[in-house]
Formats: structure tokens, sequence, C-alpha cells
């Protein structure tokens, strides 16, 4: 079941180029043609027990080739939860509230959604503000870490100066480090979630056991009032060119 899901997750969720060379990739941040942070969410997909591999199928075959046509939806980023595989966080990425609307009122998406519902157990959006958006500009990942964290509010712009700096670095410097998605919740903006993609499980580990981040979590040890890591099952995420 693992493997099927890994093999239909990337059709269903994912959108990009693969990576052709060994060669570090240049490193990029997302944003629209003006400049600005695009229009960001989650969102949490809960199947009925074992359904997930149906909803990954419909997905598959109903709505990934109309999305990966649409120019304002950028990136549909995901994973399964490694205790729980009925559960796919995705971090969604669109170039404005109207890319959002065409997306989520085509054809496609309509279909999608009613074949989905029988086995659709539960479904969570949450509103968040872009802090950082930083990737390779082409590459796989198979390596995925969600993380939540919860921010002292007197601490919260110098955190989100040092993960802007620290994600900006690594994409950047780091082979194997594919993206690093800092977001904010709207509501409520010192509760962060992140999204990391490295290559691979040896690329994660020389990133985590670095100096250069070890020097990083000391930095900003002091101001997490709280932390939960997600780890999920190995996947293929196809990074995208858009944005």
């Amino acid at each position: 079941m693992i493997e099927f899901i890994q093999t239909k997750i990337l059709a269903v969720m994912l959108m990009g180029v693969v990576l052709l060379s060994s060669s570090i990739a240049n490193a990029r941040s997302i944003r629209t043609p003006e400049g600005n942070m695009p229009l960001v969410h989650w969102a949490v997909v809960e199947a009925t027990e074992g359904n997930m591999q149906k909803i990954i199928e419909i997905g598959s075959r109903v709505l990934a080739a109309t999305s990966s046509k649409e120019a304002g939806t950028y990136a549909l980023y995901g994973a399964l939860d490694v205790n729980n595989p009925d559960v796919m966080r995705l971090l969604e990425i669109y170039e404005s509230n109207e890319a959002y609307r065409i997306h989520s009122s085509s054809e496609a998406f309509q279909q999608y959604r009613a074949e989905r519902f029988p086995i659709l157990k539960d479904l969570k959006l949450l509103e968040v503000n872009a802090i950082a958006l930083e990737q390779k500009d082409t590459g796989t990942g198979t390596i995925v870490y969600m993380r939540r964290l919860e921010i002292e509010p007197v601490q919260l712009a110098k955190y989100q100066q040092l993960a802007i700096e620290e994600s900006k670095r690594t994409v950047k410097d780091v082979d194997g480090v594919m993206g690093m998605f800092v977001t904010a919740e709207y509501a409520n903006p010192n509760i962060i979630h992140i999204m990391e993609i490295y290559k691979d499980k040896t690329a994660y580990e020389k990133y985590i056991n670095s100096p250069a981040c070890n020097n990083f979590q000391m930095k900003i040890k002091p101001m997490i009032i709280a932390e939960r890591t997600i780890q999920n099952l190995p996947t293929k995420i196809v990074l995208t060119n858009k944005g």
C-alpha cells in the first residue's frame, strides 16, 4: 500500500520539473510577478480508514493534468503522516485569490471533490501568511518534515528574520536541501508552520547535524514555547517552476 501511495502521490499533489543533473541547482524565492508573497494555505485531508490511496488515485486521474496547466497554481506540495497514512498535509501556493478561485471552481476540481466525498473523513484549511518560500530552481525531494512552533510573541519579529535568513542560506548553499517554507497562522501570527524538503535522508541528516543548523537552533530555542515535528512517509516531490 505504501509503495502505491508513494507512486501516485506525485501526480495528484506535486507539479514541476525533474532534476536532471547532479550539480547544485540555483535557489529562488517563490513570488508573484509583482514581487509579492503569493497566497498560501495548508490543507489537511483525512480519508476514511484505508482509503487515502483511493483519494490519491482520484486526484491523479481527475485533477493533476488540469492543475499543472493553471498558471496561477504555483505549487501543491504534500506528504502522508508516517504515523497515520490516512492523513495528507499539503502546502498550497497560488498567485492570488483569483488564481485559487479558478483552481477550486474548475470542472476538474468539482469532479475530484465529488468523487472523493464518500471516502473523505475530514478536511481542514488553514490560512497563513508566508514568511519564507525558498526552494531550488529544479529538483526532487524524497524526505519531508513539517514543524509547528509556538513563538513568544515579543520574539516574533526576531524569529521571523532569523527564519528568513536561514531558509535563504540553506537552500542556496546546501546541496540536498530542496525547499524551506515558513508560514505563520493568519489569526495567530506566533504559530508557525514549516515544511522542509530534502533530496534524501542523507541530505537531511547532514543538514540537521551541521554547525550552521545547530547555531540557528541555539538562537531560536529560547524563543520557542512549544514545538511539534511531523515525520512523513518517503515520497517524491518535484519542485515547481512557477512563481
